[in-house]
């Protein structure tokens, strides 16, 4: 290779690299035409997205209006309806249910179970009543009205009952049957 062929390809380069600044210099005003040009079309553009997005919302309501009013001319009868079905049949049942489950969940306080004043002087009285007739029942029985018969052992006598500090136990003060006071009741064998 020769000296002149390595010049040729420095030169080379350095022209393309000459030519490449050249272009770089000229497009950055280029980018800044271009840029400013997109600015001043697109404020415009964008003033006219609104003004044309409004228009159409316009058109919109404008056409679906009539839509709409037809739509609640035919569901408000409907609605009606269904609010009296509601009503009558639906509520009534509803309502019954909720009252029956108010009733099962109540809480009813147990009654207190106090014995009144009168209920227990009828009582007192009822049972002196009958303690009085099994008195009587008992004295009608024996005969004499003490409750005891005249050949009883426990029968008084007028002078045992007379006699101070006597026990009237139906034995006269010498009788030998007369059981001894440490026989506890029984009658001592001479």
């Amino acid at each position: 290779m020769s000296v002149s062929t390595k010049k040729q390809g420095v030169s080379y380069t350095s022209m393309i690299s000459g030519q490449a600044k050249n272009v770089a210099a000229q497009a950055g005003p280029v980018a800044m035409n271009a840029r400013m040009l997109a600015t001043q079309q697109a404020v415009p553009l964008a003033r006219n997205v609104g003004t044309s997005v409004r228009q159409s919302a316009d058109s919109a309501v404008a056409w679906a209006t009539p839509y709409v009013g037809a739509a609640r001319h035919w569901a408000a009868p409907w609605l009606e309806q269904s609010a009296i079905a509601v009503s009558e049949n639906l509520a009534p049942k509803i309502s019954d249910a909720l009252r029956t489950a108010a009733q099962k969940i109540d809480y009813v306080e147990p009654k207190r179970h106090r014995i009144s004043k009168t209920t227990i002087l009828a009582g007192s009285l009822l049972v002196t009543v009958i303690g009085a007739a099994a008195a009587l029942s008992l004295r009608s029985r024996n005969g004499n009205g003490t409750g005891y018969t005249a050949d009883s052992p426990m029968a008084t006598s007028p002078d045992a009952a007379t006699s101070p500090g006597s026990i009237n136990d139906g034995y006269g003060p010498d009788d030998p049957n007369k059981p001894d006071s440490e026989g506890n009741g029984h009658q001592t064998i001479v």
